[in-house]
């Protein structure tokens, strides 16, 4: 049955199932924003949280543009069980790791691996199936199902860890993932289909270089935040930061439900600026001395900010290119946040080590106000004679 209230691409029963396939997947993945502490109860160090939260990234970087190019032949739905097979797989295996060793960065290439073919084979069914006047909305109702998991997973990972340890954590993530490839099972991807009359790159040019940039920039941010926000509450003195995951998931869906269609209605370009603007705010209030209010504006704001960022900058890349070529460019765009969210983890991580966490958190929210200034530099640019 059709939800009438929504708009085309967002009623079909493949959208829905996508996004419970998604949600069950991203319990997993964004459960394991945990593994700093038990890398860091294990006796690691922030340099080698960030090396190892970061190799994630490095794999999906190497990963995704070649996913993209290849689903293109090979099919949505293979993708989408090679990812979730290889997830459930690397989850199971960190369950038997009891001390820090080199499995933890094997590990962690296998996951980005796996997360790499899952997210770009389901992000493209959604933007096969969402029309172009809608896409915008199509990808921020989509990512709800991601994002509510970024509050949940990590809350429900604290409760499993605190009342039975860190292998049964591991056990429930397993678990997670084999729920959502029960549920890809039963999915129908539609065909993809090539468009006559684009070049062989689908139309691919000069114009996403600066939307891949701000994917980068997003990614960076990201990257530093979530891999250095659990050990910095803890020297900070706040023992749980669940509050933080809640607000900044519950923001992201509040502004996808009620401000997501400005990304469709509006310009793409004007959303990104004031967007930009909140994550940056949000990263330096870390720097604010009361812990819990701290955090949870920061998870307010940075939260709010993803909301719009990650489904806007995705619909202006996918604008760029023709049908059949989607897949293709949406793994660059995941590709440019990685490469972002990865240089960030470890970079930061170098900069945490030498300096503290306060000072790499106000480096990191110098980022995102570059990204405001290239938007400005582009408008201006634009509007000159």
């Amino acid at each position: 049955m059709k939800l009438r209230f929504l708009s085309p691409g967002i009623s079909r029963r493949d959208f829905w199932q996508a996004a419970g396939a998604n949600f069950l997947f991203f319990c997993n993945i964004n459960a394991f924003n945990l593994l700093p502490l038990y890398i860091q109860d294990l006796g690691g160090s922030g340099a080698e949280i960030g090396w190892i939260m970061g190799v994630y990234s490095l794999a999906a970087i190497l990963c995704q543009p070649l996913v993209g190019r290849f689903l293109e032949r090979i099919g949505i739905k293979t993708f989408l069980l090679i990812g979730g097979a290889t997830t459930l797989l690397t989850s199971l295996l960190f369950a038997f790791l009891t001390a820090l060793s080199p499995l933890f960065l094997l590990l962690r290439l296998l996951q980005g691996f796996g997360s790499s073919a899952f997210f770009i084979a389901n992000f493209t069914l959604i933007a096969e199936i969402a029309p172009e006047k809608n896409r915008a909305e199509a990808v921020g109702i989509f990512g709800i199902s991601g994002l509510i998991t970024i509050g949940a997973a990590p809350a429900f990972g604290e409760l499993l860890i605190h009342a039975f340890g860190y292998q049964i954590f591991f056990l429930a993530t397993a678990l997670s993932t084999l729920g959502s490839l029960l549920v890809v099972k039963g999915l129908k991807p539609p065909r993809m289909t090539f468009v006559p009359g684009y070049s062989a790159d689908g139309g691919m040019n000069g114009r996403v270089l600066l939307p891949l940039i701000l994917c980068a920039i997003f990614g960076f941010a990201s990257g530093a935040l979530f891999a250095f926000l659990p050990p910095f509450a803890r020297e900070a003195g706040l023992p749980r930061i669940g509050i933080f995951y809640f607000l900044y998931s519950a923001s992201a869906v509040g502004v996808r439900i009620f401000g997501i269609r400005l990304a469709d209605t509006w310009e793409r370009w004007k959303v990104l600026a004031p967007a930009f603007l909140l994550n940056a705010t949000g990263i330096f209030l870390l720097l604010w001395p009361d812990p819990l209010t701290t955090f949870s504006w920061a998870g307010v704001l940075t939260g709010g900010a993803h909301g719009l960022l990650y489904p806007t900058l995705s619909a202006l890349l996918v604008d760029q290119v023709g049908p059949g070529y989607r897949g293709r460019v949406l793994g660059l765009f995941s590709g440019a946040v990685l490469l972002g969210t990865s240089i960030g983890a470890i970079g930061m991580g170098q900069v945490a080590h030498l300096v503290g966490y306060p000072r790499m958190f106000a480096l990191t929210g110098l980022l995102p106000l570059l990204g405001v200034l290239l938007i400005g530099f582009r408008r201006r640019k634009k509007i000159e004679p």
